[in-house]
């Protein structure tokens, strides 16, 4: 008996699937669609999470150590520990997905010192077409890392490469005949997005915080006067500055994932309420 549970722990052993750890879930979504199921994917940030204040708990730590590849993206919560992790996890290869793509800019308003500060917008992830370059960089680290199945990971690639084409085109033509540009989200991610199809994003948060009420004045008297009628939220972040907003200009609060797994489905719903609202 003994014998045989040994036997079964080192089959276990031998034949468990090499872990891929990545930032957030939005990247599990990628690395699934190139990797299929030779690898076991592990996620930091858990859905509905506050990526500003989130802290990964020591079990995900630990997974992460036993990781071959990390890929993140620079999100705020991941720059104090990507140093640590270079040093602490040296058989983890780092790879950020954000490396080969021209970031913007994004201001930091500090009123009190008299100037801005300016860092890089990390939040790719919602441009199809930047998923694609994202995606060609997730497949060369998997080819790399396990050379045995890169015909596997080709083939994959070009199919999710069609894809992403055949999505881009998808929105694009949604959002063809909008008469309006403008929008308002709680959280400033779409940059990326709204720069692909030609739209404004106006945030509510300032510096991941909920905005002062001068600030939120302001807002109210822009979004009046672009006869805005809709206001974009994500699930676990402060709301009352939209809710406020939403009662201000009669507008409807429209609730969205840019962090969701379930990435195509929850970007074509975004762009499906975009589409209603910009009419």
């Amino acid at each position: 008996m003994k014998k045989f549970i040994l036997l079964c722990f080192f089959t276990t052993y031998i034949f468990a699937k090499p872990i891929i750890s990545v930032s957030i879930p939005p990247l599990e979504y990628f690395v699934q669609k190139i990797a299929g199921t030779s690898v076991e994917i592990h996620t930091l940030l858990p859905d509905n999470a506050d990526e500003h204040t989130f802290e990964p708990k020591p079990q995900s730590l630990l997974t992460l150590e036993k990781s071959k590849i990390y890929f993140t993206i620079g999100l705020e919560f991941e720059r104090p520990m990507l140093n640590k992790f270079q040093s602490l996890f040296k058989q983890t290869k780092i790879i950020n997905l954000n490396d080969n793509i021209p970031l913007i800019e994004k201001k930091h308003s500090h009123a009190h010192k008299g100037h801005e500060l300016h860092s890089k917008d990390p939040h790719t992830w919602l441009d199809p077409i930047l998923v694609k370059s994202q995606a060609k960089t997730i497949a060369k680290a998997l080819i790399e890392q396990f050379p045995q199945n890169k015909k596997m990971y080709e083939e994959n690639l070009t199919l999710f490469e069609k894809e992403l084409d055949l999505i881009n085109e998808t929105i694009k033509t949604k959002l063809q005949d909008i008469k309006h540009n403008n929008f308002i989200v709680y959280h400033p991610s779409w940059s990326y997005f709204a720069k692909r199809y030609n739209l404004t994003q106006i945030p509510v948060e300032v510096d991941g915080k909920e905005p002062k009420p001068k600030a939120l004045m302001n807002l109210i008297q822009i979004a009046k006067e672009k006869n805005i009628k809709v206001i974009f939220v994500q699930a676990g972040f402060a709301q009352n500055a939209s809710a406020l907003l939403a009662k201000e200009l009669n507008a409807n609060v429209v609730q969205i994932n840019h962090l969701s797994k379930d990435w195509q489905n929850e970007l074509l719903k975004s762009v499906n309420a975009l589409e209603n609202s910009l009419k």
